[in-house]
C-alpha cells in the first residue's frame, strides 16, 4: 500500500511567516510560531554559553547572563516610561536591526513563563515588525515592586537620552491614577526632581488625544520648549473658543512640521490669538494730481496720521512738489 500523503506541501511566503511571528509576540502561546512540525518548542540560548533550556525552565535563566529569547515569550514593561512610539522611530529600528543586527541587549526579568522587559521596547517592536524570531535580553533581578520597575526603566531611558516630557506627563498621570505614586510630590521625591518641574511637565497632560497622536508622529517637536509652547497655545485656544481649540492646535502643529517652524513661532501664534485679529486702521482716501500725475492723500481715523503719495513723478517734478509742500508748511 502506498504511503504517499494525500496532502500536498504548500510553500509559505516569507510575509506570512513574519506576520505569524508578529502576532505571536502578543500571544500567550509558548511555542515559536515557525515551529510548524508540532515538535518541542524552540529553546532559548545563552549568548556564547550554549543551549540552556526552554523558558519555562526559569531556574536555568541566570541573572547577569544574556539570552536570545523568542518574541512570543516576551512581555512589555507594564509601566514603560515611554508612552509614545512614532512610526518613524520604529521604522528606523527595523532598518537598523536588518542592516546591523541588534547592537545592544535589552534588559528584562523572568516572571513565570515569560521574560518581562525592563527596557528595550523599541527594539522589541522593531524586531516584531522586521519578522525576527528572537530578541537578545540580559536577565536582571526582578524589581521589588512596580514603582522600582518604573524607576529602573526610566533611569535606563535617561542614560540613553530617550523619552520626552510628553512621555513623562502621560505616564505620571497614569501612575498617580493607579496609586503607584500618591501624588506629584511623591514622583518628584522618587525621581529626584523639583516639584515645580514635575508640575510643569504634568500640565502637558491637558492635551487631547488627537493632539498627542499628532505630536507623537513628529519626534522633532517633542522638546520641552516646543511642547510647552503648544500646550500654552491649546490653553489659550480653549479660552478663545473651546469648540475649536483642538482643531486650531492641530493646524499649528501641521504648520510647524510643514514649514519647519520653531517654538517662538508657536508663541507668536498664541500671542496673536490672545490679542485677537489685528485691526487695520481705516483711512479716507482722496485723489489729487500734480503736473498731470495722479496721487492720493490718505487721512487715517486713528492717530491723526496723513499720507501723500505719487507714482510716476520725474525727478524735477518731485523736487518742485517737495519745495511747494515745504513752503506751505513753513507759512502755516
Amino acid at each position: 500500500m502506498s504511503t504517499t500523503s494525500m496532502f500536498k506541501k504548500r510553500p509559505v511566503a516569507s510575509g506570512e511567516v513574519a506576520a505569524a511571528i508578529a502576532q505571536a509576540a502578543t500571544s500567550p502561546l509558548l511555542s515559536d510560531p515557525r515551529d510548524l512540525s508540532g515538535g518541542e518548542p524552540l529553546s532559548s540560548h545563552a549568548v556564547g554559553a550554549g543551549k540552556v533550556g526552554a523558558i519555562q525552565d526559569s531556574a536555568l535563566y541566570i541573572e547577569g547572563q544574556t539570552y536570545e529569547v523568542p518574541l512570543g515569550r516576551i512581555k512589555s514593561n507594564p509601566v514603560n516610561p515611554k508612552a509614545l512610539y512614532p512610526h518613524a522611530v520604529v521604522d528606523e529600528m527595523v532598518n537598523s536591526l536588518q542592516e546591523k543586527g541588534q547592537l545592544t541587549a535589552a534588559k528584562g526579568y523572568v516572571e513565570g513563563e515569560v521574560v518581562v522587559l525592563i527596557e528595550g521596547e523599541t527594539r522589541f517592536r522593531g524586531a516584531r515588525a522586521a519578522g525576527l524570531p528572537c530578541l537578545r535580553i540580559e536577565i536582571r533581578p526582578r524589581p521589588v515592586d512596580v514603582q522600582r520597575l518604573y524607576e529602573e526603566a526610566r533611569a535606563a531611558n535617561k542614560d540613553r537620552k530617550d523619552g520626552t516630557a510628553l512621555d513623562d506627563a502621560i505616564r505620571w498621570k497614569e501612575l498617580i491614577e493607579r496609586k503607584i505614586y500618591a501624588n506629584q510630590a511623591a514622583i518628584a521625591k522618587a525621581l529626584k526632581l523639583g516639584e515645580d518641574e514635575v508640575s510643569r511637565t504634568m500640565q502637558l497632560g491637558v492635551l487631547p488625544h488627537r493632539v498627542v497622536v499628532a505630536l507623537s508622529e513628529a519626534p522633532a517637536l517633542l522638546t520641552g520648549r516646543m511642547l510647552n509652547a503648544i500646550r500654552e497655545f491649546f490653553s489659550t485656544a480653549q479660552k478663545h473658543d473651546a469648540s475649536k481649540a483642538e482643531d486650531l492646535t492641530l493646524e499649528v502643529i501641521a504648520d510647524v512640521v510643514r514649514h519647519d517652524l520653531g517654538y517662538r513661532d508657536v508663541v507668536s501664534r498664541r500671542k496673536q490669538l490672545e490679542t485677537g485679529p489685528v485691526r487695520r486702521a481705516r483711512a479716507l482716501s482722496e485723489h489729487v494730481s500734480f503736473s498731470g500725475v495722479k496721487g492720493e492723500i490718505k487721512t487715517f481715523e486713528d492717530g491723526g496720521r496723513m499720507e501723500l503719495s505719487f507714482k510716476g513723478l520725474t525727478p524735477e517734478q518731485a523736487d518742485t512738489l517737495r519745495s511747494k509742500i515745504k513752503k506751505v508748511l513753513s507759512e502755516a
